[in-house]
């Protein structure tokens, strides 16, 4: 999300793109008759991080960890909106596949949601409404080849597709700030603030309609750091420019679950330049708009 942060979810425009980083699903049917689902979670380095069992009759873990609950959620959610959902006797294998670390904060239980949700052919939105919660912006994006505008009408997803190559594109960058920040500790700070949030929300639509059609790296820095004043003021939190890059000639806006996972800075420099500024903060990995962003 590069920009809208919190405040989609009470209605504001945000922009967002899809990562060339996903996460991949296979299932496969097992010739045993125990109504048994096995669940192994692969990370990026191919190495199971969860495996688990599953009833399928009513889709009872195999432990009490967190994972298992979430996942028996999700499940559980699923025959709710389609009866048919594995009803059967037969065993099957669910393997997931991360293509990022565990914790870049890209996605992984958006595009699991999205993945879910396609085999067991219910809403992805109704899905992640039921069980983990949020706007649905990142769902909409597992599905995407394309960047996109979205927000909530009514408590509804709406989203369209749109054109954003920015021409200064090779000066944007996308560095990972090594703390996972949890969205849903974020969120609920963000419902805590006693702040005027339809005002909020119309200044950053404005911004967020501003970069969609902007054409030059000064007004891009220029958007970017009024998005990440207002959104500062509104969490009553310190700006990640002032806090991390002061000393770096960078315009820098956080992204995402603020103050965690990635930040975006716009630099009028090269790739190495800007990864010889960070070394003495120890922020990598750093990636270009082509490495990080999904283009068709």
């Amino acid at each position: 999300m590069l920009t809208g942060e919190y405040f989609v979810l009470d209605g504001a425009k945000a922009l967002a793109v899809p990562t060339r980083f996903g996460q991949h699903v296979s299932v496969c049917k097992l010739s045993g008759n125990s109504n048994t689902l096995f669940w192994v979670a692969l990370n990026s380095k191919r190495e199971p991080w969860i495996q688990l069992s599953f009833d399928t009759r009513n889709f009872e873990a195999s432990n009490d960890s967190e994972q298992a609950k979430t996942l028996s959620k999700l499940l559980q959610e699923c025959r709710k909106q389609n009866a048919n959902f594995l009803k059967t006797d037969e065993d099957f294998a669910i393997q997931t596949l991360l293509e990022f670390p565990n914790n870049w904060g890209l996605g992984s239980s958006s595009t699991l949601v999205h993945c879910l949700a396609e085999f067991a052919q219910v809403n992805p939105f109704q899905l992640l409404h039921a069980t983990i919660g949020g706007s649905g912006y990142d769902v909409a994006c597992a599905g995407s080849d394309l960047p996109l505008l979205y927000h909530l009408e009514n408590g509804l997803p709406v989203f369209e597709q749109v054109e954003f190559q920015p021409s200064f594109k090779d000066n944007i960058f996308f560095v990972h700030l090594g703390k996972k920040q949890l969205s849903t500790s974020g969120i609920a700070h963000y419902r805590s603030r006693n702040i005027d949030k339809p005002q909020y929300v119309k200044w950053l639509n404005v911004l967020t309609d501003a970069l969609l059609s902007c054409n030059a790296l000064e007004k891009c820095k220029q958007i970017m750091n009024e998005h990440e004043a207002y959104i500062a003021e509104a969490l009553g939190m310190e700006p990640i420019k002032k806090r991390l890059f002061a000393d770096v000639d960078v315009a820098a806006k956080s992204l995402g679950a603020w103050g965690g996972d990635f930040v975006m800075l716009a630099f009028e420099g090269t790739k190495p330049e800007l990864m010889k500024l960070l070394e003495p903060k120890g922020l990598s990995p750093v990636f270009n708009w082509d490495e990080m962003v999904f283009v068709v």
